[in-house]
């Protein structure tokens, strides 16, 4: 069985990212720019940082999808050279293009089961339910009446009224 992309050594990422680097001109830039596999992201393929120069990749979707690597890498590079406002405009564009990628700024893969847990909280006092992505929700307040919080259900039977309540908001 082959080696999954999670477990790329960090020599490697860096061969792909020096790469492309060198198509835009800025391959002085190589030594800064650092990759980093993030268990914490969900349901996101990559993130970029532009202030440490990171780029994080989401290894759970990477290794689902190893086709993925090297144009994650390439949107996310192009995100630290076109700078925080940038944004997916037309400076990150370009600088895509320039690289060979069509500029699509999401993905449509198959995410299920990378969805954050949902947590089921209700208000002591009136009863009103909250979904929340954290467990710490015992920090809040009620919205409604002030009361505190306490913790109702978790896991999957929540995470489907979750979707549930947010199915209804859009319609």
């Amino acid at each position: 069985m082959k080696r999954p992309p999670s477990r790329l050594s960090t020599p490697a990422l860096k061969l792909i990212v020096r790469s492309y680097l060198r198509r835009l001109g800025a391959e002085t830039r190589t030594d800064r720019v650092k990759v980093v596999f993030n268990t914490r992201l969900r349901t996101a393929i990559g993130r970029s940082d532009p202030g440490r120069h990171r780029i994080y990749l989401n290894p759970h979707l990477i290794d689902r999808h190893p086709e993925e690597l090297v144009p994650t890498i390439v949107h996310e590079l192009c995100h630290l050279l076109a700078g925080y406002d940038a944004g997916h405009g037309p400076r990150w564009r370009e600088l895509m293009r320039r690289c060979g990628f069509s500029p699509e700024a999401y993905h449509d893969l198959d995410v299920t089961g990378l969805e954050r847990q949902t947590w089921r909280w209700s208000c002591r006092l009136c009863g009103a339910v909250y979904l929340r992505k954290h467990r710490a929700a015992h920090h809040f307040l009620c919205g409604h009446c002030g009361g505190s919080l306490e913790l109702r259900t978790a896991g999957r039977r929540a995470a489907r009224e979750a979707r549930a309540v947010r199915g209804r908001r859009t319609r």
